[in-house]
């Protein structure tokens, strides 16, 4: 009997061992993937009106997609008969094959960020600014302007704005014939392949819990201004996506946050980035941090919007000087704030440092801008050298 036991007891000690060994493993492996998750526990960050955004902020992103950016369902082989005599070719069969270069490389990268926008691929687009480049010339930098939505008050109101002054900023825009670029637009004109004409202005906005909200407003402005003059405004967005999640009795009640933003990537007026998962100041991190960080915002981003994007804002307007390993994580597109001395700060054609481009602030409620000081929006375009 006790031999038997004895064996028991030997057959039992290394299966115990093992199964703790496993336990230890994974748990290792989860801790491994919360690290930006715990940053995100142990602070509470309330809203403060003087700094370029805050919110409180939240654990780590939910895992399941919501959105996948193919069919679920495989076309058919071969096209099924019907009784109907006459039968329209399909635009998106026949106007958005073969495009031409520059453009099928614009195709090619909104296939692989998630989102085919065929409004900004059709015949009447490119035709569009191919007229503008032709009649305005090429541009050599561009204005890149920084908000956070189209309602807020900071510094005094010295960088402020409510609707109705974006709605009149933006008319301004249309009427002087302005091209509002796209993010993949951007990139081909930062990388040195793909030409915008002189007046060309990107919008770009910061993106929080507290803000969220304003892009309803927003593409109810660009639909108005849409239908009144013929052409689309555009916006790029970077949301904060550690903000994004529901914390009950404070922010974003029933996903609603990721929702606002789904609804905006569908509305077709804006194309995404991301805006960090912590909003920490990324001077003071590590390189581990700093990975993590962005390939955690990068992952709630395609889990949640089915978008795999490639562009990002910087927190605090502090650019990372390591450019190696942001592009190493899939980012060639980045803004800062002031990256260049103030009459030269633009988006340049070939931008020496693509990865901290420059940004201005539209002007406020008082209309003029605090940066640059004191001009007015025309001001502010006819600073912008051709």
């Amino acid at each position: 009997m006790k031999r038997l036991l004895r064996f028991f007891a030997a057959l039992l000690i290394p299966l115990i061992f093992l199964s703790g060994c496993e336990t230890l493993a994974l748990q290792e492996s989860y801790n491994a993937t919360q690290t930006s998750a715990s940053a995100l526990s142990a602070t509470q960050t309330l809203f403060n009106p003087n700094l370029p955004l805050a919110a409180t902020i939240t654990p780590a992103t939910p895992t399941e997609p919501q959105f996948s950016p193919t069919p679920s369902e495989p076309l058919p082989a071969e096209p099924t008969p019907t009784a109907s005599p006459t039968i329209l070719p399909s635009s998106t069969q026949d106007a958005f094959q073969d495009l031409p270069e520059p453009w099928l490389r614009i195709q090619e990268r909104m296939q692989s960020y998630g989102q085919v926008q065929e409004d900004y691929l059709s015949p009447e687009y490119r035709l569009r600014l191919s007229q503008a480049i032709e009649g305005q010339g090429e541009a050599a930098q561009i204005l890149s302007l920084e908000l956070h939505g189209d309602s807020y008050s900071m510094f005094e109101e010295r960088y402020s704005l409510t609707p109705e002054i974006f709605y009149s900023q933006v008319e301004t825009l249309l009427t002087e014939g302005y091209h509002f670029a796209t993010i993949h637009e951007v990139e081909g004109f930062v990388y040195g392949w793909f030409p915008l004409p002189q007046k060309s202005v990107i919008l770009t906005t910061d993106i929080s819990s507290q803000t969220v909200n304003s892009l309803a407003s927003i593409a109810q402005t660009f639909a108005a201004l849409e239908q009144q003059y013929g052409v689309r405004p555009h916006m790029i967005v970077y949301p904060w996506t550690g903000d994004m999640l529901e914390r009950p009795g404070i922010a974003c009640e029933g996903d609603s946050c990721w929702q606002a933003l789904r609804d905006a990537r569908d509305s077709g007026f804006f194309t995404f980035g991301a805006h960090s998962q912590t909003h920490p100041d990324f001077s003071t991190v590590g390189f581990e941090q700093l990975e993590t960080d962005w390939m955690t915002s990068r992952q709630a981003m395609l889990n949640n919007l089915g978008l795999n994007v490639y562009s990002l804002a910087w927190p605090f307007e502090v650019c990372s000087q390591d450019t190696q390993a942001m592009l190493n994580m899939g980012f060639t597109i980045g803004w800062g704030g002031v990256t260049k001395p103030i009459t030269q700060n633009y988006t340049a054609w070939q931008d020496p440092a693509p990865l901290c481009l420059p940004r201005m602030f539209p002007p406020a409620i008082s209309g003029v801008s605090m940066r640059p000081e004191g001009l007015t929006l025309e001001q502010m375009l006819d600073g912008v050298a051709p």
